[in-house]
């Protein structure tokens, strides 16, 4: 005796607007998860919120055109999620130079004594005035995490940053030279300057 029973496929529709919906969701808790933790893999894996809507728009758009829903009301929402995907990728490629401060790492130096420790200098700007920021990253790979030291904006000036041995920094600014202590565990810092 043969099995006509067949297996109904999951409906791909309501499966792909449920992760395009869930993507700003999950890049928002992520982006929280990575601020407290300071992992430098979640930093670097949601800091960014345009690829999160994205994926809203184009896999909300697709999932609304393999639905059941009337025709007229499929091709709305698709139109509409279009339209939403177009003015991302705008902004990302016309705007977001613009409005993002646009960092660069200019300087890595790693700590001394053979320490897993570097510290880390990075520029932006601000339309056209600069602006800087000082971070330590402890350790290496997945488990790396990223402190911040000091931030400048445009009305402060850094100068430099350097080691005073594998548990503290000297941070040179307009107004002098600042020494930071380093947690030795950890590598985070008792104190942080220049930061609003």
């Amino acid at each position: 005796m043969t099995n006509t029973r067949t297996t109904t496929p999951p409906a791909l529709g309501p499966v792909l607007i449920a992760v395009g919906v869930l993507a700003p969701v999950a890049q928002l808790v992520g982006s929280l998860v990575a601020e407290s933790t300071r992992y430098v893999v979640l930093l670097d894996a949601f800091s960014a919120a345009w690829p999160y809507w994205l994926a809203l728009f184009v896999l909300g758009g697709a999932g609304v055109l393999r639905t059941g829903a009337p025709r007229r009301v499929r091709q709305s929402v698709a139109t509409v999620c279009a339209a939403g995907a177009v003015l991302v990728v705008f902004f990302r490629l016309v705007l977001f130079d613009v409005f993002s401060a646009g960092w660069e790492e200019t300087e890595r130096i790693p700590a001394p004594g053979g320490v897993e420790r570097t510290v880390k200098v990075e520029q932006g700007s601000a339309i056209i005035d600069p602006l800087w920021r000082v971070s330590v990253v402890e350790g290496s790979g997945l488990t790396a995490r990223s402190h911040p030291v000091a931030s400048y904006g445009e009305t402060t000036g850094f100068h430099a940053v350097a080691w005073d041995g594998p548990d503290a920094l000297l941070v040179t600014d307009g107004d002098g030279t600042t020494r930071i202590a380093l947690d030795p565990a950890t590598g985070t810092p008792q104190r942080t300057v220049g930061m609003d």
